[in-house]
């Protein structure tokens, strides 16, 4: 199956006490979901790379009045890719929890996306193109697949890590449409969203398609030096875009990946290059449930206004990028409102209202809003953020909320109820 998320989790946790060393253990969704079992992970050395379930402390900040761990997780999930009818893919807010050496647990959640492996028509499984997160150890790579998944490079080199395998599961069908593909496009994209001076602009990759689990025809990029290059250090996705082309018209198909959109991107990989933790350098904030009271949603009711309160002690806090995520199988929707679409409220101190649109994801379960700025401007201030959403399900009833994902901190949202009429 294709996953459309990094091999790596990437954490940050925050910490009111010192941190004298990354003891404990982590431990994540090994089935997806909250309500079932985690599996846990062992902590290995920085750098080390492996290729069971592990992660590896990366960066420890040492903060005034807390501590900021940066962690790379990695490990199989056993997950249901079947997707609704007419869809590609299934989407997970995959749990992770780390718990430290003073006894507390902190908990945060990462979007995963994993796509059907399989076209099939009578079904209305829509077999787009996907590029594969490489594991174990069958795929080269060095010191093996996974080499990829949060690499660590003080110097900036980077060899034998990254791993493009493309596959079309329409791939040499005949009469129908998106049934060759040869390339993918990849860009090195920097936690701040500025791209590496490698790839200022996504790049052609000639990559063969193939239907199946294969190996055969994957890619192994050239070496590379981000520092060569002039870039700045920090943590840098890998981000790839499979395309594929209708052989009856010889045209790019529809169900190719825009590599114009940020939020189709694959991102198969990640490099942590002379990593120090922003919150070092940048106005460290607080991101908790809150907003709007307790939203109440039914089918055919009114929309809701779920959020998070913002709020710093040091500002001002700079722009950043804001994913919000719905919960799988709750019957919720994103709200377009007017001719702005869809957008973030950003409400300051005063009350005074901001706007920002954002950019839908393809299973309408992800809405991404670049260079947000939070209302944070000095010391001790505060805001609220929302989103609108709606529910379509009448069958649905329960108490659930959304993600927000804040620059890299992650927070629920306002409780919702479900079902309440």
């Amino acid at each position: 199956m294709g996953v459309r998320a990094d091999g790596s989790a990437v954490g940050r946790f925050d910490r009111r006490t010192r941190l004298d060393h990354a003891d404990g253990f982590g431990e994540y969704a090994y089935y997806g979901r909250d309500d079932k079992d985690y599996i846990t992970a062992v902590v290995v050395p920085r750098g080390q790379m492996g290729i069971n379930q592990e992660y590896e402390v990366v960066d420890l900040t040492f903060l005034e009045d807390s501590d900021v761990i940066t962690f790379t997780l990695r490990g199989d999930l056993n997950v249901d890719a079947a997707p609704e009818k007419g869809q590609y893919s299934r989407t997970y807010q995959l749990g992770v929890r780390l718990s430290l050496n003073d006894g507390t647990t902190r908990t945060t959640h990462v979007p995963v996306e994993v796509l059907w492996p399989h076209y099939n028509a009578d079904l209305g499984y829509a077999g787009r193109p996907f590029v594969r997160l490489p594991y174990d150890t069958g795929w080269g790579g060095t010191p093996n697949s996974q080499a990829g998944f949060g690499y660590v490079s003080d110097n900036g080199y980077v060899a034998e890590k990254l791993i493009v395998d493309l596959v079309n599961p329409r791939q040499d069908m005949k009469d129908v449409a998106s049934n060759h593909s040869d390339h993918v496009y990849w860009q090195l994209l920097h936690e701040d969203g500025t791209p590496s001076h490698l790839t200022p602009d996504p790049v052609k990759l000639n990559v063969k398609g193939h239907q199946g689990g294969g190996t055969g025809d994957k890619k192994i990029l050239e070496a590379l030096n981000l520092r060569d290059a002039g870039d700045k250090p920090g943590y840098y996705r890998f981000l790839v875009w499979p395309q594929s082309v209708d052989t009856a018209s010889g045209k790019t198909s529809i169900l190719s990946w825009d590599r114009n959109t940020l939020q189709d991107a694959f991102q198969i990989g990640s490099i942590y290059y002379r990593y120090t933790a922003t919150g070092a350098t940048g106005a460290r904030f607080d991101v908790a449930p809150g907003g709007p009271p307790d939203v109440k949603l039914s089918a055919g009711g009114p929309v809701g206004y779920p959020g998070v309160r913002l709020s710093t002690d040091d500002g001002p806090v700079p722009v950043h990028n804001v994913q919000v995520s719905l919960p799988t199988g709750m019957g919720l929707a994103f709200v377009a409102e007017g001719n702005p679409g869809y957008m973030l409220t950003v409400l300051d101190g005063d009350g005074a209202a901001k706007h920002y649109r954002g950019q839908l994801s393809a299973d309408g379960q992800t809405l991404t809003f670049p260079k947000v700025n939070l209302a944070l401007a000095g010391k001790s201030s505060h805001s609220i953020a929302f989103v609108a959403v709606r529910a379509t399900d009448p069958s649905a009833t329960g108490r659930t909320s959304l993600t927000f994902q804040v620059g890299s901190q992650s927070s629920q949202s306002t409780p919702i109820e479900v079902g309440a009429g």
